[in-house]
This record gives C-alpha cells, structure tokens and sequence, in this order.
C-alpha cells in the first residue's frame, strides 16, 4: 500500500494524517506537500500524524530526509513549528534531531495530544 495522506487546516494548524508503507521518496513527497500547503494557508505549525504508517527506513535515509526537508524549507523561506507523532521503528526521532541540527524547530511525540500541546506552547 502507497502512502497516503490527509491534510486538514484547523484554525492554525495544519494537521496531517499519514498511513501506508513508509519509504522515502513517499515521506520526501508527504512532507513537501505539507509544507507547501502551510505555506499556501499561511499557517506556521504543522502536526504530522505517522501512527497509521508501517515501515522503516535505514538510518542514512532517515539522515537524508532530514536534510531534504530542512534544506526545501530554507529555500521556501518557511520556519514552521514541527510535530510528528509515531513511534519506533517507523519514526524514531533520528530525522527530526538532523532537522533540528539544521535549525528547524521540530520535535517528536508519541501521542497526538502531546504534540498538541507543544504546538500550542509557540505563538501562531
């Protein structure tokens, strides 16, 4: 099964629901939409759900996307506030913390609710 994906605004947040295999290029692809779907609503927090997904990356593609991701943000000139939701092996915070040394602001949690919260902790 593809990844797929859910996008939904809800006031200042852009919330993202994400289920199927997890490979690269598929995450490349999720993250960039929703990014450029923030950018498009003019939202800065940005919560994507991966506790649906199934699969694993190998450490060097988890670095990669990391990277990916910061490096298409800069050029779009965005500084959002970035929450996944998952839990191991599927997400295991490898690829925020590369993100993160690349000055995103970003962070993982293991439930929705506590992605919530920190979202909230940051002004829209």
């Amino acid at each position: 099964m593809d990844l797929h994906i859910d996008i939904e605004l809800q006031g200042g947040l852009l919330l993202v629901n994400a289920s199927g295999n997890f490979t690269f290029d598929a995450a490349l692809r999720l993250l960039k939409e929703a990014c450029d779907r923030a950018k498009e609503k003019e939202v800065n927090k940005i919560l994507v759900n991966c506790l649906a997904m199934d699969g694993e990356l190998a450490t060097f593609e988890r670095y990669n996307l990391g990277v990916e991701v910061a490096t298409y943000l800069k050029q779009r000139q965005m500084n959002p506030r970035l929450a996944f939701v998952g839990k191991p092996p599927t997400i295991d915070g490898f690829g925020v913390r590369v993100g993160q040394n690349r000055g995103l602001v970003t962070e993982v949690f293991s439930s929705q609710q506590e992605a919530l919260n920190w979202l909230a902790s940051w002004p829209s």
